[in-house]
C-alpha cells in the first residue's frame, strides 16, 4: 500500500522571463491511499501536479529533486523519506516519458538485465529473470537488438521489461504514451494489461485517456496541485464529455467528441487556414 498523508510539496522558486514565480507542479495537502493491485490513473492539465506525485511515489522526491516537502509518503508501512532509492527501487519500478532517459546500455538484453545487476543478483538468476520477463511481456523478438534501432513503442516496452525484471510490486509511469503513435499505444496497452493481470499496482500519469478506459480502477483528477476528484471507472464514465472538456481532459473515445460543443470565435480572433496540407 502507498499512502500520502497531508502531503504538500513545492519546487525551489525560479524566476520566469516575465518576473513571475514558477509554481507548476506544486502539490497541496494531498491525502491518498492506493491499495495493492490498484490500477490508478492520474489526470489533469499540464502543471497540475501529476508528474510531481509520481516522483513522490518512486522516491525521486525527496532523494533527487529538491524542494519543500511536508507530510508523509508511506510505502508498506515505512516512511519513504527514511528509505534509500536503492531500497525503494526493489519495490517500485519506474517508466518515464522518454525511455531513452533511463537507458544505460546499447543493447536490449543488457538493458533488461541492468536493474538486476545493480541489485547484485547472481548471473544465473539474472538470465532466468530476463527470459521470464521477455516471455511474459512478449519481448522475445526485441532481445539482442541495438536500442538505437528500436521504435518509440519498442523502447518503452524495453523500459517496462527492465523495471519488471527487478520484480517490483508497484509500477509508476509518467506519460508513457506521449511519444508513441496509435499502433505503439495499442501495443503498449497490451503490456499494461499483462502487468495488471499479474496483480501489480500500477500508477500512471497521462493526458491520453482512451487507451486506459477499461484498465483503470480509479481515476484521480488533479487541478492546481490538489485532488479535485477521486472516481471509480463507472463514476468517471458518467461525467459528461462536455464537463470533462471543461476539466481540461481529453475524451475517453471518439464517441465523446459528439457531445462537446465546438468553441466559438469572438470578434477580432484570427483563424488559420491551410490549403493543400
Amino acid at each position: 500500500m502507498i499512502e500520502c498523508k497531508k502531503v504538500s510539496f513545492s519546487y525551489p522558486s525560479n524566476e520566469s522571463i516575465d518576473g513571475e514565480r514558477e509554481v507548476h507542479g506544486t502539490l497541496k495537502n494531498i491525502d491518498l491511499s492506493i491499495n495493492d493491485g490498484d490500477f490508478v490513473l492520474l489526470c489533469g492539465t499540464s502543471g497540475c501536479g501529476k508528474t510531481t506525485l509520481t516522483r513522490l511515489f518512486n522516491g525521486l522526491i525527496p532523494h533527487y529533486y529538491d524542494g519543500k516537502l511536508e507530510g508523509r509518503v508511506i510505502l508498506d508501512g515505512k516512511d519513504m523519506s527514511s528509505l534509500s532509492l536503492f531500497d525503494i527501487s526493489k519495490k517500485v519500478g519506474s517508466v518515464f516519458q522518454n525511455p531513452r532517459s533511463q537507458f544505460f546500455n546499447v543493447d536490449t538484453t543488457s538493458e533488461i538485465a541492468f536493474g538486476c545487476e545493480n541489485h547484485g543478483l547472481e548471473e544465473a538468476e539474472i538470465r532466468k529473470r530476463v527470459k521470464l520477463v521477455s516471455e511474459q511481456l512478449n519481448l522475445t523478438n526485441l532481445l539482442d537488438r541495438s536500442v538505437f534501432s528500436l521504435s518509440g513503442g519498442e523502447k518503452q516496452k524495453i523500459a517496462c521489461g527492465s523495471a519488471a525484471a527487478v520484480e517490483p510490486d508497484v509500477f509508476v509511469l509518467d506519460e508513457p504514451s506521449s511519444n508513441l503513435d496509435a499502433y505503439s499505444i495499442a501495443d503498449f496497452r497490451k503490456l499494461l494489461k499483462i502487468l495488471k493481470s499479474q496483480g501489480k499496482t500500477i500508477i500512471i500519469a497521462e493526458h491520453r485517456l482512451y487507451y486506459l478506459y477499461d484498465l483503470a480502477d480509479r481515476i484521480i483528477y488533479l487541478s492546481d496541485g490538489e485532488i479535485q476528484g477521486d472516481y471509480t471507472l463507472p463514476e468517471f464514465q458518467l461525467i459528461p464529455a462536455a464537463e470533462k472538456a471543461k476539466m481540461g481532459l481529453r475524451p475517453l473515445g471518439l464517441g465523446e467528441f459528439a457531445d462537446i460543443e465546438p468553441a466559438s470565435l469572438h470578434s477580432g480572433q484570427g483563424i488559420w487556414k491551410l490549403n493543400h496540407f
